[in-house]
């Protein structure tokens, strides 16, 4: 497009006095920006005066009242004492400042000082110095139980004392109730380790010939010798709810039966209850087949309270089925059963509702659900019960002689392998419900010990509840057992960490670090306890060769270095 003259001067002269006109009155204009007041601080975290942070890395939050801006560089202008200053910043628009730290003590007096205008607001309008303090947290001086036996207290005001400067050695019985490693590693090495570990893993089985609990001599031997007892729990539950009454196939003609009268079966009817089924499994049902449930005495059919008759009826499906009430229940349990009819075959005969007569730990092998063992009225239950009021009787037993106990249960929770560590809540309840239970029989004997497998903080019972964090290690190296330790003493800061188990693992085909390695790591273990080592063991958890290492250590402390009784 082309611009007449006339239009070009006209626009020329407009231009002209618009300059003129905005430099003649320049000192005259006023630009009114809005004041802002300057950022104030709200709140911190940690607060100003906390006495509880655990050590190592901390982050720290300041929260004003509107959004604020830091610069990068100006981080050389705040200063931090106690620890190191790591990094400073504001992420995106936000009216948090985040500092993060680290303290690598406990019980650390901490100060982190903001000089004014280092942090600014909107309109770069500068907020106020800030100066806060906290301090690490110390380590918890009393056990969780108030009311501890003064030996308990006498060994934990031990433990300490001598924590993070040495370490305590300790073996685990070989099974259940001995001190056959503790004696294997005094011949290895002329020393006797400081603990012995011994478990209730048989527990459904005590007293018998070969387990009993009760005799607590071989602890009292260790005991007066100058040793000190650790305890844990395999614990062994009924893999399912219910019981096995016969599992042997047999064809029913027209006068076959299956004679469910002995001794053994009437054990099992003992523990039944109003409610519990005895189920009948069939196959190769024939014309007209029928059952039939008859007294174990007398060939007479069953008859409930009810009047309902038992004796013959039709059958079909691949099992059939006898409600115990209270008539029938009193019948089968004084007389057993006598399964009978024609025209079928038996595969298996089971009672449910009533713990089966198989045991395990694991969860894979069994239906043993933690959630239910506080539910009143279920098998689980049932079983719970009955186990705690024996565990109680024998743990008391040491209680009556005067020995303390690091008392480790429900081991290795997150884990998930045992029936105990199906999931944080049901876990926690069943140690709570312990350490409850335990309080209330007036066992003072015990030091608890909860055993973490690192990043499990959702299962940590809670401070109340434990006086020292374990861990479980097979076959990691000595750097890798400093950095798990690390990051436990930080996250539990004020309680003491043990090497709980160790051995050899199978991922890695080599067993745990030496315990010299281990400490020139930086793992300051309160002891350390590898497993036993089986009498057909192809590959040992700790030889003679890893227990000479560590029993040459000036830090590790031994059975004969242990302080002498009061």
């Amino acid at each position: 497009m082309k611009l007449n003259f006339k239009y070009k001067y006209r626009m020329f002269l407009w231009v002209a006095m618009s300059l003129f006109f905005i430099t003649a009155c320049d000192d005259e204009i006023e630009v009114n920006i809005p004041e802002v007041a300057a950022p104030v601080l709200v709140s911190t975290t940690p607060e100003n005066g906390s006495s509880r942070v655990r050590r190592g890395d901390i982050t720290i939050s300041l929260t004003y009242d509107k959004n604020v801006f830091f610069a990068s560089s100006y981080i050389d202008q705040l200063d931090f004492t106690g620890g190191t200053l790591v990094s400073a910043d504001v992420i995106g628009s936000s009216n948090t400042l985040t500092v993060k730290v680290n303290v690598p003590e406990r019980k650390t007096q901490c100060t982190l000082t903001i000089p004014a205008g280092v942090v600014t607001g909107p309109n770069d309008m500068p907020a106020p110095a800030v100066t806060l303090q906290f301090s690490t947290i110390a380590l918890d001086k009393t056990l969780v139980n108030p009311a501890a036996i003064p030996a308990a207290q006498n060994l934990y005001a031990y433990l300490l004392e001598v924590f993070e400067t040495q370490t305590l050695s300790a073996t685990m019985a070989d099974v259940a109730w001995n001190t056959d490693e503790a004696e294997q590693v005094a011949q290895w090495t002329g020393k006797y380790p400081a603990i012995n570990c011994f478990d209730y893993l048989h527990l459904n089985s005590s007293p018998t010939d070969w387990i009993d609990y009760s005799d607590i001599s071989v602890v009292k031997d260790w005991w007066n010798a100058g040793g000190i007892v650790a305890a844990m729990w395999h614990w062994n539950v009924p893999t399912a709810g219910s019981a096995v009454l016969s599992g042997e196939e047999t064809v029913i003609g027209s006068w076959d039966a299956v004679q469910l009268n002995s001794d053994a079966v009437k054990a099992v009817f003992a523990k039944a209850e109003v409610g519990d089924r005895i189920v009948v499994n069939v196959k190769d049902l024939g014309e007209g087949a029928q059952g039939s449930f008859k007294d174990g005495a007398s060939w007479a059919g069953l008859v409930d309270e009810a009047g309902t008759s038992y004796d013959y009826f039709e059958i079909s499906g691949e099992s059939y089925s006898l409600t115990l009430d209270a008539t029938t229940l009193a019948a089968v349990q004084a007389n057993g059963l006598i399964i009978s009819g024609q025209n079928y075959t038996i595969t298996s005969v089971v009672l449910e509702g009533v713990p089966s007569d198989t045991y395990n730990f694991y969860a894979e092998n069994n239906a043993f659900d933690p959630a239910n063992a506080l539910t009143e009225g279920t098998w689980e239950n049932a079983v719970y019960e009955a186990d705690m009021a024996e565990i109680i009787g024998y743990l008391t037993l040491l209680q009556n002689e005067g020995i303390p106990v690091l008392w480790r249960p429900y081991h290795e929770a997150a884990g998930g392998w045992f029936w105990w560590g199906k999931d944080a809540a049901s876990f926690k309840a069943l140690w709570v419900d312990m350490f409850n239970r335990f309080q209330e029989a007036g066992l003072n004997n015990l030091i608890w010990v909860w055993t973490s497998e690192t990043g499990d903080d959702d299962w940590y019972p809670g401070d109340a509840y434990v006086d020292i964090i374990g861990r479980d290690l097979y076959g990691n190296a000595a750097d890798d057992c400093a950095a798990q330790y690390n990051t436990l003493a930080a996250t539990y800061g004020n309680k003491m960490v043990a090497l709980s188990e160790c051995g050899y693992g199978e991922a890695t085909e080599s067993t745990v670090g030496l315990i010299s390695e281990q400490w020139a790591a930086g793992a300051r273990w309160a002891w350390f306890m590898p497993w036993y080592n089986g009498d057909d063991a192809s590959t040992f958890h700790a030889d003679e060769a890893w227990w000479k290492d560590a029993m040459e250590q000036d830090f590790v402390i031994s059975r004969d270095e242990l302080p002498a009784r009061q």
